[in-house]
């Protein structure tokens, strides 16, 4: 006989969508556990959680499905004392495990946590999960909670379900983590990438564009900086930026994983915009969001591309929400749009020393201790600011 099928094909496609969507937009990763969520027929209250020392990035904790009170309670007082905690580690990357073997009910039911989380939401014990990644440095894992009357007729079809989506998620979190902070990390000075306005396309070793953002594809679209043919072969206005491309790509399709470059391009109506371009293999990981070229063993190359911001209110909103003087905003704004000090030198004629000695007495005058978190501060005044 076949096995039981629970989750539709169209489903679990659905879903996977949903997963590789938030490989760029981690906010996605919302909508991808209420969805996952709702898939049996029955709620399940799920969530997702980890860490990543290397990245440093702030630990990754979305759930859906649980009362608000009972999340806060959780977050207040148990955070640090989950008994299912404890057997993480006997959990295999890619496998299922229950909360049964994570603690066993009848150890489980004599703690606080499951009087004050657990009982409180009808028995929420059952279920389970897989781990995504688990070593030193990180650890990532699906889960999901159900009723304790549920177990029986829905939880062994919860863990195929986490089985089978484990490969895109693990994948789209190694893509997060790409963008986050360890190949992205040559971006920027501190970690720090072009931030809000930046558009992504990813493109093959055949110049094909396999993936463009939204703001990506308005750009292809208006072709001033960049555009491309009905093939979706990318093309770039200037001539040299496009041979440097295709060097590049060349690169990435004889493997070179570290090829970077950094240009910075005027469009077709004189705008200055930053480009910059990253060689990177997806091969090694299970499944692509971007298409099945990347499956298996292919290469392609990552491309940056964000509008200088030159405008003078912006240095002076700066020096007023920050306190800096105005050759101390101007170093930062540049910093800011991506170039490094030695090049903020030169773009302003003055010596490394002076830029220098400005970025530090901008990290004391705002508070910040090292550059990654000024030009952080930048990015979050950007955004709520509206410059």
């Amino acid at each position: 006989m076949g096995e039981h099928v629970v989750v539709t094909a169209e489903k679990l496609v659905e879903l996977s969508n949903l997963a590789a969507a938030a490989s760029i937009d981690p906010a996605q990763w919302q909508v991808f556990l209420d969805a996952m969520g709702r898939a049996l027929g029955t709620q399940v209250c799920t969530q997702l959680i980890g860490y990543d020392q290397l990245t440093k990035a702030a630990p990754l904790a979305y759930a859906s499905g649980y009362d608000p009170e009972i999340l806060h309670l959780y977050e207040t007082h148990f955070a640090d004392r989950n008994p299912f905690a404890e057997n993480f580690g006997r959990c295999g990357i890619g496998e299922s495990i229950t909360t049964h073997e994570l603690c066993a009910p009848d150890k489980l039911k004599r703690t606080q946590f499951y009087a004050d989380i657990l009982q409180p939401l009808e028995d929420l014990y059952a279920g389970g999960g897989s781990m995504l990644a688990f070593d030193a440095s990180r650890m990532f894992l699906i889960g999901g909670n159900m009723r304790a009357k549920d177990k029986d007729k829905h939880e062994d079809d919860w863990l195929k379900l986490c089985v089978r989506l484990a490969p895109v998620i693990r994948q789209s979190l190694e893509v997060n983590r790409m963008i986050m902070g360890l190949k992205f990390e040559k971006w920027a000075t501190e970690r720090h990438m072009l931030g809000a306005g930046t558009s992504v396309l990813v493109v093959d070793s055949a110049m094909t564009v396999q993936y463009a953002c939204p703001g990506g594809q308005q750009l292809l679209a208006e072709g001033s900086l960049i555009g491309c043919d009905m093939f979706r072969r990318v093309k770039f206005g200037a001539d040299q930026m496009q041979a440097q491309f295709a060097s590049l790509l060349r690169g990435s399709a004889n493997g070179n994983s570290d090829v970077f470059s950094n240009a910075r391009l005027i469009d077709s109506n004189g705008c200055e915009w930053i480009c910059r371009t990253l060689a990177m293999s997806l091969g090694d990981l299970d499944r692509s969001p971007f298409g099945a070229f990347l499956n298996g063993s292919g290469n392609a190359v990552l491309l940056a591309l964000k509008a200088v911001d030159n405008t003078s209110s912006s240095a002076e909103r700066l020096q007023r929400d920050l306190s800096l003087s105005n050759a101390e905003a101007k170093t930062v704004l540049m910093l800011s749009n991506g170039l490094s000090p030695a090049e903020v030198a030169a773009a302003r004629s003055v010596s490394i020393h002076t830029v220098r000695n400005q970025i530090k007495s901008a990290l004391s005058k705002s508070g910040c201790r090292r550059q990654g978190e000024l030009l952080q501060k930048v990015e979050q005044l950007r955004l709520t600011g509206g410059w």
